[in-house]
């Protein structure tokens, strides 16, 4: 898959726009107040960070203060509800990603937000591989050597993910499908969590976002073993992708977007969206993005919109072959 050019269909709602919001998003009285941006996931992890660069850029272009209010759990889908039930005045935004839009909505039973009909897609805002790591507790310098260790222990090499749900949960499922191979998934309340766990010995391996590990990796305590995606990452040049090493058929991204609630008046919807491009441009934030892994990508709303229908397409029957369902 190449994944900047992948789309599927998908239903774009429609949106009565009210003439009254229009002159207000057209002008200088928006935002008249603080933005808030909503982070369904624990600060400190890839999410938190991503917000945090994005909000210091719109908040730049904006004039106005955009400030991140962490909501995690239940695989993100807890600050995903939040924003969904938030007024529809433009002033509260979710940064969503695949768990929020795409895996949790088909995992969690009680998931009080529709990914479609709750939100009107602003904008992406970023991708990227992940990467494959063993901790002090596995002795496996290759993929290789690691598809040995699961074939020898099965269960008892576990895995650890940034919680039910997660890129990661998701990611290594797909790996254990297509390799054949079993381990016990082990999650944790967030990246961080699942990184020092990794690194204390605790876990076995984990496929984790690059922004997250590169800082444990600094320490040497964890290996960095491949990348997922299609090409090799800008930051590991030196490291393979799965699919070099005969993992055919296996890529996995994680990936970030701006949503804004469904009834959220067209113009300011509109209007985020270009402040949003613009500040994908600025090449301070491509490069602090870039450092750590990612890709400052921005995708249309409604381009937006067929990209998390096409995941949903594509993730859907892994997660219900697998059998991942929670209450």
């Amino acid at each position: 898959m190449n994944f900047p050019k992948t789309l599927a269909a998908a239903c774009i709602a429609g949106v009565l726009v009210v003439p009254l919001a229009t002159q207000a998003a057209g002008d200088a009285a928006f935002p008249a107040r603080p933005i808030t941006l909503i982070v369904p996931f624990p600060a400190g992890g890839v999410i938190d960070a991503t917000a945090r660069m994005i909000a210091e850029r719109l908040q730049f272009q904006l004039k106005s203060p955009v400030l991140v209010d962490n909501r995690p759990g239940a695989g993100g889908t807890i600050g995903a509800a939040l924003a969904a039930r938030a007024p529809a005045d433009g002033y509260t935004y979710l940064l969503g990603d695949a768990a929020t839009q795409v895996y949790s909505p088909a995992i969690f039973k009680s998931v009080k937000y529709d990914p479609v009909r709750s939100f009107a897609p602003i904008g992406q805002i970023s991708y990227g591989p992940l990467v494959v790591l063993v901790g002090p507790r596995s002795a496996s310098k290759t993929v290789a050597e690691l598809m040995e260790e699961l074939k020898a222990g099965g269960d008892k090499v576990d895995y650890a993910s940034n919680g039910n749900g997660s890129t990661p949960h998701l990611a290594t499922e797909m790996f254990k499908q297509v390799t054949g191979f079993r381990s016990a998934h082990i999650p944790f309340s967030g990246g961080p969590a699942a990184m020092t766990a990794l690194a204390a010995g605790d876990i076995g391996y984990s496929i984790n976002h690059i922004p997250l590990a590169l800082s444990i990796i600094a320490t040497g305590r964890v290996r960095p073993l491949a990348t997922t995606g299609a090409t090799r990452s800008s930051v590991f040049p030196d490291l393979p992708t799965l699919g070099e090493i005969g993992i055919k058929g296996y890529e996995a991204y994680s990936w970030t977007g701006l949503y804004a609630q469904a009834g959220v008046p067209a113009a300011i919807q509109q209007r985020m969206s270009a402040e949003l491009k613009d500040a994908l441009q600025d090449p301070d934030l491509q490069k602090k993005m870039a450092a750590l892994g990612d890709v400052a990508f921005y995708r249309s709303p409604q381009d937006l919109g067929r990209y998390a229908a096409a995941e949903t397409a594509r993730w859907l029957p892994l997660i219900r072959s697998a059998g991942i369902a929670l209450d």
